[in-house]
C-alpha cells in the first residue's frame, strides 16, 4: 500500500478508524470522510504522530451537493484513489409502528446508507478508472440479506446500496473491482443504543478492518460470516422459516 490513496467513509470512529490506521501503518496515504471535525482530526492526528499522512474532510453524506462538490475537491487535490472503502453507516432500531410517523428517520438511513455512497462513487469511480484502476469496499451488514423485526429501514437501505455495488462492479471490472463485506454484529457505537446487544457476541472493529484489508488483497466479490449464505439458501426456499423460528423462541420466553 505504500503511496497509494485510500479513501475512508466513516473514519471518524469505529472500523473506519481502524482501517485507517491500519492502511496508514502500511503506507498508504489515507483522506478520512466523516461529519466530526474533531473526531477527525484526532484519527488524523494520531496517523501523522506515528509518521503517516492522513487528510481529513468533514461531510455529510446526506447533502448529496455537497458530496459531490468534495468528491471532486479530493481528486484535484490528492489525484484519483487506488481503494475507497465505502464504510459510513447509519443505524436505527425501530419497529414501523414507532417510525410509520417519523418520514425523517428512513429518509435519513437511505441518505446516509445508499443515496451517499452512489452520489460518491458516480465520481469517484470514473476517476480511478481513467487513473488505472484500483479497489472499492463496500462495507455492509448481514442485516441487508436477512431481514430482521425492528431492522427493516435499516436493511433495505443496506441492500439498496448493495444492489447497486453488485451492478456496477460487473460494469467496472477489471478495472475497478467491488467486493461486498457484509459483517456481523461489530462492537462500536452504533450498536450501543440496542440494550439487546451488550450481551451478544459480536466482531472487534479491528477484525472487521483487518477483513476489509483481505478483501482489498483478494479482490474476492463478496464476503460475509459462514452462515449467512446457507440462512440466505434457506429463506429463498422456505420465506417464512425466521417467522417461525421468532415465533418459537418467544413461546419459550413467555413460558419461562
Amino acid at each position: 500500500m505504500a503511496g497509494r490513496l485510500v479513501v475512508i467513509t466513516g473514519a471518524s470512529r469505529g472500523i473506519g478508524a481502524e482501517c485507517a490506521r491500519r492502511f496508514a501503518a502500511a503506507g498508504a496515504r489515507v483522506v478520512l470522510i466523516a461529519r466530526s471535525t474533531q473526531a477527525l482530526e484526532v484519527i488524523a492526528q494520531q496517523i501523522r504522530d506515528r509518521g503517516g499522512e492522513a487528510h481529513a474532510i468533514r461531510l455529510d453524506l446526506r447533502d448529496r451537493d455537497a458530496v459531490e462538490h468534495a468528491a471532486r475537491a479530493l481528486i484535484a487535490e490528492h489525484g484519483p484513489p487506488a481503494v475507497v472503502v465505502s464504510n459510513a453507516g447509519h443505524s436505527i432500531h425501530r419497529t414501523l409502528a414507532q417510525y410509520a410517523d417519523r418520514g425523517h428517520d428512513a429518509e435519513r438511513l437511505f441518505g446516509v446508507n445508499a443515496l451517499g455512497p452512489v452520489a460518491l462513487m458516480r465520481v469517484l469511480i470514473p476517476a480511478m478508472q481513467r487513473g488505472g484502476g484500483g479497489s472499492v469496499v463496500a462495507v455492509s451488514s448481514v442485516s441487508a440479506v436477512v431481514p430482521a423485526a425492528g431492522w427493516s429501514v435499516y436493511g433495505a437501505s443496506k441492500a439498496a446500496a448493495d444492489a447497486w455495488f453488485a451492478a456496477v462492479a460487473q460494469e467496472i471490472a477489471p478495472e475497478v473491482t467491488v467486493s461486498l463485506v457484509r459483517l456481523p454484529l461489530v462492537r462500536t457505537e452504533m450498536i450501543a443504543p440496542t440494550p439487546a446487544y451488550a450481551r451478544s457476541a459480536a466482531m472487534r472493529p479491528v477484525d472487521a478492518a483487518g477483513l476489509i484489508a483481505r478483501a482489498i488483497v483478494t479482490r474476492r466479490r463478496t464476503y460475509g460470516p459462514w452462515w449467512l449464505s446457507p440462512v440466505a439458501a434457506l429463506l429463498a426456499l422456505w420465506p417464512t422459516a425466521l417467522d417461525r423460528l421468532l415465533a418459537s423462541h418467544e413461546s419459550r420466553t413467555v413460558r419461562r
